[in-house]
């Protein structure tokens, strides 16, 4: 892929293919609220980036030659006998969990489910191609670690996030620093289901990447006892409408391990 010349927020593509670049040319990635800057030279690459703060947060997707980086304290160089032609963003999930806390509260009657489509910010994976090398590992947005489980001695250290838990897929924002999990929540309780934070475990999850520039994970259901906690987790075989195994880009980072995914998820639930 030959660079494409681009002064404005562009709609979403797949922005994780490779670009070429000149040796002298300067390159600009904005992707939501982080903003990459790369430089190819003769026997060197140069790395910088920014990132906006949550209230700044912005759905963009920019891509353009640039005539020089801004000056950054925080630019890595490099260095090569001859510098690689092409860099490629590659997007991954996050390393840990996702606690992501709704920003109204949602409730479930007794035998009664919903499907809800919840995004996590990526980790921006920068590397050269031919030959490979992988540079930097940055992530889209900068979150807090929170503790989640029924106590200090079970559980798991996790991210914390916020959400608007749609439950309509049309009503998905365009954010190409994010990718979406459909979760199919099920009540198989005798009571109501009132739910104000769960945990994506998006480090068991695929990914997947769409000719329109949009990211999904494999779909999840989980299923509430009324014991309060989740009792059966599983990665659903059925991938959202539109989204097809054809396109997986990015293969879970962890495998599933059954008991330690119920202990994570204790505590979730309110009835």
């Amino acid at each position: 892929m030959q660079p494409q010349h681009s002064n404005s927020p562009t709609a979403l593509t797949p922005w994780w293919l490779p670009i070429t670049l000149d040796s002298g040319q300067s390159w600009q990635y904005t992707l939501g609220p982080l903003t990459l800057y790369l430089q190819r030279l003769r026997t060197e690459w140069l790395l910088g980036f920014t990132r906006l703060s949550e209230q700044e947060d912005r759905y963009q997707l920019l891509s353009r030659s640039i005539k020089q980086l801004p000056e950054l304290d925080n630019i890595q160089r490099f260095v090569f006998r001859e510098s690689p032609s092409q860099f490629c963003l590659t997007p991954k999930l996050l390393d840990r969990s996702v606690v992501v806390k709704t920003r109204t509260q949602l409730s479930i009657p007794p035998a009664q489910q919903a499907v809800f489509y919840i995004s996590s910010p990526l980790v921006i994976d920068v590397s050269l191609q031919q030959p490979g090398c992988s540079l930097a590992e940055i992530a889209s947005q900068r979150l807090s670690d929170t503790w989640f489980g029924p106590s200090t001695l079970h559980g798991e250290l996790c991210y914390a996030d916020k959400t608007q838990a749609r439950h309509n897929r049309a009503d998905l924002p365009a954010r190409p620093h994010r990718a979406v999990t459909a979760i199919t929540i099920e009540n198989n309780a005798g009571s109501m289901l009132v739910l104000d934070k769960l945990s994506i475990p998006v480090p068991y999850l695929a990914m997947y990447g769409l000719n329109d520039g949009t990211l999904w994970t494999d779909p999840i259901t989980l299923q509430h006892e009324g014991n309060h906690a989740l009792t059966r987790f599983k990665i659903s075989k059925h991938l959202p409408a539109g989204v097809t195994a054809a396109a997986r880009i990015a293969e879970p980072r962890q495998h599933i391990e059954k008991q330690g995914l119920i202990r994570a998820f204790t505590g979730m639930f309110n009835d």
